[in-house]
């Protein structure tokens, strides 16, 4: 019930009531007292309306204007030349630099940079690392006093600092002076992410060269310098040299010559003969038969 309604009911309720009592007392019978009921209760729906209309309706609170927010995925495909290098890469920082001043929504960039850096061939770059990091606001996310440095100041802002570190540690790539200093200046010596720059520099230069038969880091796609490497990797000899033969492709009777027969990969041991690493593939025979015929 609204207080219009509630307003018409009790001007009802008082010309009900005002009629009684004065009926009773001039003595007159309360059958020959008109009706008059509450309009409240028993009004029209014109009257109903009439009486809303009277009553103007609050006003309707102002709706500021919203700033249409620039995506950042845009600003990854802006570049000019439609080529994704670390020049495009470092434009893109650039922008979003250009764009927000106060460095708003920075922790969201960095989070997209971070997966980005693949598609642009930069994922062990130190220097745009370092370029993300420079995306921090500056003396803003230090703590202060000691209840600051007890309950993690910023702890958004200090997880993406890890999330960065963490990618470089991912693909081996070590912090230098400038890591640090961009950290020390962001988030203070007493923060998380400064802990994890020292955990890496202690630990990254014990194990960067423990693999006595280190893998590097691209691959060839041709399967044949990949089982060259694996035997490489398999000899016990260090000596050993690694010897690629190759079948040579039948002719049929038409003249044709067949697709070309798959390589045959052998692990010199002496200077006698060599160790197949498909025997039974490549058939009884087929060392003797095709020794010295091709040699890669």
């Amino acid at each position: 019930m609204s207080w219009v309604q509630a307003t018409l009911l009790a001007r009802g309720l008082c010309r009900a009531w005002g009629g009684i009592c004065g009926a009773t007392l001039t003595g007159t019978s309360i059958s020959q007292v008109p009706h008059q009921l509450p309009q409240g209760l028993h009004c029209s729906a014109a009257a109903h309306s009439s009486e809303q209309s009277l009553v103007s309706s609050p006003p309707e609170p102002r709706q500021r204007p919203t700033k249409a927010l620039v995506p950042y995925e845009d600003l990854f495909g802006q570049a000019p030349s439609g080529e994704r290098d670390k020049a495009s890469f470092l434009q893109a920082v650039q922008k979003f630099g250009e764009h927000s001043v106060r460095k708003r929504g920075h922790v969201d960039f960095i989070y997209l940079a971070l997966r980005k850096m693949r598609e642009y061939g930069v994922e062990r770059d130190l220097a745009v690392y370092n370029q993300l990091l420079d995306i921090f606001p500056k003396e803003v996310f230090r703590p202060r006093n000691i209840i600051q440095r007890i309950f993690v100041h910023y702890p958004r802002q200090q997880e993406c600092g890890i999330a960065v570190l963490e990618q470089m540690e991912s693909h081996g790539v070590m912090p230098n002076k400038e890591t640090e200093f961009l950290l020390i200046q962001i988030f203070g010596r007493k923060s998380y992410p400064m802990l994890k720059l020292l955990r890496l520099k202690l630990w990254f230069p014990r194990f960067m060269n423990i693999n006595p038969f280190p893998v590097p880091r691209d691959l060839s796609q041709d399967p044949v310098e990949l089982a060259t490497f694996g035997l490489r990797h398999m000899e016990p000899d260090l000596s050993a040299r690694v010897t690629v033969y190759q079948v040579p492709s039948p002719k049929d009777s038409t003249g044709a010559a067949d697709p070309p027969q798959p390589h045959i990969v052998g692990s010199g041991r002496d200077a006698r003969g060599v160790e197949p690493l498909l025997p039974d593939a490549a058939g009884p025979g087929v060392f003797e038969e095709c020794l010295g015929r091709l040699r890669v």
